[in-house]
């Protein structure tokens, strides 16, 4: 098949490409909701004033005969601050700033990626692309990514070296046939304390319900994050998710989820105050843990992992396949599960500066990983 390789710069052209990325992803059916037009359209529209010099830059491919759009590698360019270098000229997978949008890959039929990300790597006018930054950068990739797998032949190409980091973990739950299936293949010990805390629930009233209609979503993405705010806020700790910073994004693709069928987000209701928030996504097969709140002044409760609970039993009774936890290693998931697969990031300096750059951090982190091995070598 004779495909024709296009690089889309303009705000307007990704506009434009609605409804083909749409409907491209419905026909392969990516695990991510991450590369849906939806995601990235709206999460470029919101954060794109936030960089510096930021421009579209997505690559598509298409059927040269009939026109259709058969894969796109989504890219933007701006200038990154990297550790202390300022001002490295970067193309990287768009989403992969402020949100954390994982599993990104390229959108492409599965059976063809390989070699549909061949023909993209082999043409010259997107080589020359690429040569023209300091450094390309894919992060947020799974371990199964066409990305990562063709990293070596990437780094060949732009004469470079590729420095590769696996940087996150993220657990998973195969779903079972049944609810019944899923509290037997829990510790005892677990599901004793689950079955416990949801008579305590009941006893007290408290009621889990689902946001389904768009005058309730304002109110409780600001719920999610007040609540995410108390949460971390008790445990002494930072966080990243703070409606200053995400709100907006938050509240807009809330609305689109939920026209889509795609938004599970619970919330546990004291009579008439909301004590506790589950921020689910639902797509292809998959329900994904996007973020969790819960007020600390009912700790007693187990607020989260009842909530949790009801939603995977949900995703049970929906035919879903899958529950994700998402990134993070925090060890409450890992007493519904074991599985788990990883992101990572890979990292092509392309100038001589981001060259010298590179390969001094990378030895700096080594050194680091040596120097800590020692010291425990020398507690033991």
């Amino acid at each position: 098949m004779s495909i024709l390789i296009n690089i889309l710069k303009t705000d307007s052209e990704f506009d434009a490409l609605q409804k083909e990325w749409q409907q491209l992803v419905e026909e392969v059916k990516p695990d991510s909701i991450f590369l849906t037009f939806e995601w990235l359209h709206t999460w470029w529209q919101i954060y794109k004033e936030r960089f510096v010099r930021p421009q579209p830059a997505i690559i598509t491919v298409r059927n040269i005969e009939t026109r259709e759009l058969i894969a796109i590698l989504p890219l933007f360019s701006h200038l990154k601050i990297h550790g202390r270098k300022k001002g490295l000229k970067t193309l990287q997978l768009m989403g992969t700033e402020i949100e954390s949008s994982d599993y990104l890959d390229l959108i492409c039929a599965p059976d063809k990626k390989v070699v549909i990300l061949k023909k993209i790597f082999g043409e010259p006018r997107v080589v020359d692309f690429f040569l023209r930054f300091d450094v390309l950068l894919f992060e947020n990739i799974h371990d199964d990514s066409t990305l990562l797998l063709e990293k070596e032949e990437l780094a060949n190409i732009l004469n470079t070296n590729v420095y590769h980091y696996r940087i996150k973990v993220c657990p998973f739950l195969p779903l079972p046939q049944s609810a019944e299936q899923l509290m037997s293949s829990l510790s005892k010990n677990f599901r004793s304390n689950l079955k416990r805390a949801r008579n305590k629930l009941e006893r007290a009233g408290f009621r889990i319900e689902l946001v389904e209609h768009f005058s309730q979503i304002e109110r409780a993405i600001e719920n999610l994050f007040v609540l995410h705010d108390q949460r971390f806020k008790a445990k002494q700790a930072a966080s990243k998710f703070n409606f200053e910073r995400r709100g907006t994004f938050h509240q807009q693709i809330a609305r689109i989820f939920l026209k889509n069928n795609w938004l599970q987000l619970y919330q546990i209701w004291d009579k008439d105050k909301v004590i506790g928030s589950l921020y689910c996504y639902k797509f292809n097969g998959s329900m994904m843990y996007m973020q969790g709140g819960f007020d600390p002044a009912y700790t007693q409760y187990g607020l989260g992992n009842q909530i949790i609970l009801k939603a995977i039993e949900d995703a049970i009774a929906m035919g879903l396949k899958k529950f994700d936890f998402m990134r993070g290693n925090e060890p409450y998931k890992y007493k519904w599960t074991k599985e788990k697969i990883f992101l990572h990031k890979l990292i092509f300096p392309i100038s001589l500066k981001a060259k010298l750059f590179f390969a001094w951090q990378d030895l700096t982190l080594n050194l680091k990983k040596i120097v800590k091995l020692m010291i425990s070598k020398i507690k033991q």
